[in-house]
């Protein structure tokens, strides 16, 4: 029940409902986000690939968030807080959201939707290794193989 929410917060370090018809890897989100994300990519990889170029472009991306965002902002009020989420999993939210604080831009305590969706990927800045703001398959195997 958790993955779903702590995967679409690591995701802008974004998931789509294709990610919820593949098999995910079964390692727990919370011990590598950034390891578990590029596994979730990989695997969703020709899905997300829209124009079949082999790589996942920032625009790409972004509208893997931009298909996610009505998934995890539960309550419809356009930011990402605590009461998106039922009270027994407050304490496990908090720390997803401490993860990804560097996309509160205006430091409200929230996320909106427009720093959710245009924030500096989490993902592009530890894969990306050419610095070419797009991931590629090897860059994403690399990262999914990191310690």
């Amino acid at each position: 029940m958790f993955r779903p929410i702590i995967t679409a917060l690591l995701l802008s370090a974004g998931a789509c409902p294709t990610f919820a018809q593949s098999q995910e890897p079964a390692q727990e989100p919370a011990q590598n986000p950034a390891k578990h994300l590029a596994r979730l990519l990989l695997v969703n990889f020709d899905r997300i690939d829209a124009n079949a170029d082999g790589i996942i472009s920032r625009g790409e991306y972004q509208n893997v968030q931009i298909v996610r965002w009505p998934q995890i902002d539960l309550n419809g009020d356009g930011f990402l807080a605590e009461d998106d989420f039922p009270r027994f999993a407050a304490h496990r939210f908090r720390t997803q959201l401490a993860k990804i604080t560097y996309l509160d831009a205006n430091s409200d305590g929230r996320i909106s939707q427009g720093e959710f969706l245009n924030g500096p990927p989490l993902l592009f800045q530890r894969a990306d290794r050419n610095g070419d703001d797009a991931l590629t398959r090897s860059e994403l195997e690399a990262a999914s193989n990191q310690n």
